[in-house]
């Protein structure tokens, strides 16, 4: 049996889970995100967690990477798998579907070893590539069936359009007719009943020879088909039925050919889904500066600096240890808000880890496996069963101590309250000391000081406390464990107004033994905050050390390169100047040669000097060896349309290519394409922050290639908008020296992509054009090849 689903809306685990739902894309993934439970066994949970560690790390080469495109194509298959007939849009979205499922494995398939948790989720995926042909060469993009998805179609179209063209032209002939012009309530044709008609003046119904259809709604115009046409329009009745009945037996057989491969077609959207809810893990994540806890055997939990992922604002984070050295863990003091969420804190980091999910913790964080997770948190008063709140709490609590073991988590808040302080407070510990007996890890929070003392003489049960500040008269979140809490209700009186004889007389009735344990608790605190306060500055100059460490490491190796460059720049005027001094020489040399052709000493000597010549060029062209930041790359940290830096040509360019077997890449240097071995590039400058977006607002000019993206986002503009932004970008492109663009205009309804295309098939800068690929846009782009 699972973990109940009350103790986790308790935890407000259902409202973790919704915030999941939110980033995914197929609705069968929300349902699975919702529907989210968590596991009790260790593989299980080191399984899912898996999952969630490859959707991260995966995001971060591939931040692109989603199941966008696929769609919701259930109710189709139902309705497919019933007799039922799938319709023009509906088989595009099955068709899309099973693309993004057959490019997300073929895209798996090269990182499996890698990602063997999301191999195994995508696995089931079967490509049904013909499938996919069969569906785009029968339904257009419209939607609508092609004429070519059959030649009997196509014949009947092209029949219905000569039909309709002839129909046309004799209507046309009765407007132009004179005899007729005086007849005509307007020189216009238009159409009723699927009938081509004129409108015709009531008073000239017997002249003119047709059949009426229809009339205005004065009765003073007649929509009349001219003889004429109507033997044609009977035709042309007649093919289009015979079209309709053609396209309807396509989509027969189309949802036919979905039918028999339905299994396959629902692993494939199930196993999209899968996908779907992992990346959304990753995501989420990233969205609450999660990581995966270190997974162990134990019942044990090390939390630290946790934060509630629901709180919003600055959160005071949570450090925790449970199962290490102590089993209970007591958490005394007055109602100040603060343990209520430190219990919750606990039970959530369990649930959502145990569900699959990082936490928000840092990464030396640990977490054991509970087959139980109990908890008493809130008002258990029942109306239905007519039970006071402290009845509603013990009915609960009987539940759990005959439920718990050695393996159960336990959260119990305010235990033992709602009955008389001193019965109360016994029973608590009668609870406490049961649960302890069993092997429970327990959490609990109390107001009564009596189990302070139960928590520092019984073993492996520790006090804890959430701190108080007599100052502002607030909990500071922070707690504190080892620290049992004082009661600070004469304090906070004393400054809420109550005078000092009210409080001297009520200290006179506590004991002198409650004095000292509260004098003790007071300087231990005090002890506690201090030493937190020294480690506090010790990590803080700690940091500020490696910091400052790390930033002398960047300015070493900026001033490395900056030398290289000066260096390479003095080589080249050096060069530059030596070959202006060999051009002299050569010419002195050649008219030596003329004077003194006898004379072996001076060819000697002339020789000699070009020696001399060469080897002050050899002297110059050598270099010391500098260390260069990120110099070395791999071909994993290589992506298409990546900016990098050509070491040996000192010129930025854009990835074209990814690397080939043998570790070249094609890059776009200017004007020019050039293959690049790896250990000649490096990652350019500009890369580690994000560039702006292209827009207008740039200025025209010429730019240097780096200075220009190799992209333009069209979304959002007017047709015309976006050729003119384009048409301007492109004059800037060209001047800039790049070869290959990407124009970004979404999918929608394709006019943006057909007027973009339409534009660019005329234009003086475009080489070609072409559908961005999978992992580049899909048809949301269009990549062009600049001359």
């Amino acid at each position: 049996m699972g973990i109940e689903n009350k103790v986790l809306n308790k935890l407000d685990f259902p409202k973790v889970l919704s915030r999941l739902a939110d980033y995914c894309i197929l609705p069968r993934a929300k349902e699975l995100a919702i529907g989210l439970e968590p596991f009790v066994d260790l593989e299980s949970v080191r399984l899912r967690l898996q999952e969630t560690d490859e959707g991260k790390d995966l995001l971060r080469g591939n931040p692109l990477f989603s199941v966008r495109g696929a769609k919701e194509i259930r109710p189709y298959l139902e309705r497919c798998l019933r007799g039922g007939m799938i319709h023009g849009e509906e088989l595009l979205e099955i068709r899309d579907t099973l693309g993004v499922g057959r490019k997300i494995k073929q895209l798996l398939l090269e990182f499996r070893e890698q990602f063997t948790g999301l191999w195994d989720i995508a696995l089931p995926i079967e490509p049904q590539k013909d499938l996919e042909d069969e569906i785009s060469r029968c339904i257009s993009e419209d939607g609508k069936v092609a004429d070519n998805a059959s030649s009997e179609l196509a014949d009947f179209r092209r029949a219905i359009s000569r039909l309709q063209n002839r129909i046309r032209e004799s209507l046309e002939g009765t407007l132009r007719n004179s005899s007729y012009q005086k007849m005509l309530q307007d020189p216009i044709i238009t159409q009723r009943s699927d009938r081509y008609v004129v409108p015709i003046k009531q008073e000239y119904r017997t002249a003119f020879p047709g059949i009426v259809h229809d009339q205005s709604a004065s009765g003073a115009t007649l929509f009349i088909e001219p003889m004429p046409v109507v033997q044609l329009g009977n035709e042309l009745r007649e093919v289009i039925l015979k079209e309709q009945r053609e396209v309807q037996r396509i989509l027969q057989m189309l949802s036919a050919q979905i039918e028999v491969r339905a299994d396959a077609v629902a692993d494939i959207h199930e196993a999209l889904a899968g996908l779907d809810l992992v990346v959304a893990k990753a995501h989420l994540s990233v969205a609450m500066n999660a990581g995966a806890p270190e997974l162990i055997s134990e019942q044990q939990i090390k939390l630290v600096q946790a934060r509630h992922p629901l709180i919003g604002g600055t959160v005071v984070p949570l450090s925790l240890e449970l199962g290490v050295d102590f089993d209970t863990l007591v958490i005394t003091g007055p109602n100040t808000g603060g343990k209520t969420v430190a219990l919750k804190v606990v039970g959530l980091m369990a649930a959502m880890n145990q569900s699959g999910l990082h936490i928000p913790a840092e990464s030396d964080s640990r977490m054991g496996v509970f087959t139980q997770i109990f908890a008493d948190i809130g008002d258990e008063q029942s109306v239905e069963q007519s039970l006071s709140t402290f009845s509603g709490h013990m009915k609960n609590i009987v539940e759990i101590i005959n439920r718990s073991n050695g393996r159960s988590l336990v959260l119990l808040d305010e235990v033992g309250a709602g009955t008389d302080p001193t019965e109360g407070a016994a029973l608590a510990m009668g609870i406490l000391s049961e649960l302890h007996e069993r092997g429970c890890r327990t959490v609990s929070t109390t107001h009564y000081g009596a189990l302070k003392t139960f928590a520092y003489e019984t073993p492996r049960v520790k006090n804890a406390s959430v701190e108080f500040d007599t100052e502002t008269l607030r909990p500071t979140y922070r707690l504190l464990i080892g620290i049992p809490g004082k009661s600070n209700a004469f304090t906070i009186a004393g400054r809420l107004g109550l005078s000092e004889q009210v409080l001297e007389k009520a200290n006179s009735f506590v004991t002198e033994r409650e004095m000292q344990v509260a004098d003790l608790i007071e300087n231990l605190g005090e002890t506690h905050r201090e030493i937190e306060l020294e480690k506090q500055k010790a990590t803080t100059g700690r940091q500020a050390l490696e910091k400052q460490s790390k930033a002398l490491e960047e300015k070493s190796v900026r001033l490395d390169e900056e030398y290289e460059l000066l260096l390479a720049l003095a080589k080249d005027e050096a060069s530059e100047i030596i070959r202006e001094a060999k051009r002299e020489a050569d010419a002195l040399i050649e008219e030596l040669k003329a004077a003194l052709k006898k004379e072996t000493k001076q060819q000697q000597d002339i020789e000699k000097a070009r020696q001399g010549f060469r080897r002050i060029s050899t002297k110059l062209d050598q270099g010391r060896p500098v260390k260069r930041a990120g110099s070395e790359l791999s071909a994993d940290q290589i992506m298409l349309g990546q900016t990098v830096q050509l070491t040996k040509l000192r010129q930025k360019g854009q990835v074209v290519k990814l690397p080939n077997a043998n570790g070249d890449v094609l890059v776009q240097a200017g004007i020019m394409k050039v293959m690049v071995p790896l250990s000649e590039l490096k990652l350019a400058q500009e890369e580690k922050k994000p560039k702006p977006k292209y827009s207008r607002e740039m200025g025209i000019g010429i730019r240097k290639a780096e200075e220009i993206r190799s992209e333009i986002d069209l979304r959002g503009m007017l047709v015309e908008e976006g050729t003119e932004a384009l048409d301007k970008y492109l004059d800037d492109a060209v001047l800039g020296g790049i070869g290959l663009i990407y124009v970004i205009h979404g999918k929608g309804t394709g006019a943006m992509r057909a007027g973009i295309q339409d534009f660019l098939r005329g234009h003086p800068h475009v080489r070609s054009f072409r559908i961005g690929e999978y992992g580049e846009g899909d048809s949301g782009v269009t990549v062009v090849e600049l001359r």
